[in-house]
């Protein structure tokens, strides 16, 4: 059987300016998130990734467009990975930090990202395509 993951993110903007992290597993940005566990539901797992991650606190505001990967971008381990994406607004931003695993975050430039200045992940450029960040 294929293996099957939930995992849940907010897409947080400011001032033309897309949240991410990175961690020591990826060599690209991401936005916050993570797996849904058990018990949680997609709001839930949202809300806690991102303290867990970067210690932030949000508040929801839409869902965005949900992705599926058919295949792990690391290690291209075919599995089914559903992507939940929230538009979000960060409610403590001198507060956040990265918390281990996650070894840096920052603010991209969203022209930027549509430049390729920055390596980022494929639901990022999925979002952009989509115009859920513009």
């Amino acid at each position: 059987m294929t293996k099957f993951i939930v995992a849940s993110g907010p897409v947080i903007i400011e001032e033309g300016k897309l949240l991410v992290n990175k961690d020591n597993k990826d060599d690209f940005y991401k936005i916050p998130g993570g797996t849904v566990e058990s018990g949680d539901g997609l709001y839930e797992a949202c809300i806690r990734e991102v303290k867990e991650e970067i210690n932030g606190e949000i508040e929801i505001i839409r869902p965005l467009n949900p992705m599926i990967i058919y295949k792990n971008p690391q290690t291209s381990e075919e599995m089914t990975i559903v992507l939940i994406h929230y538009e979000a607004k960060l409610k403590n931003k001198n507060e956040i930090k990265p918390i281990d695993p996650i070894k840096e975050v920052q603010w991209l430039d969203i022209e930027e990202i549509k430049a390729g200045k920055h390596k980022v992940a494929p639901n990022i450029e999925f979002l952009i395509e989509k115009g859920d960040i513009q």
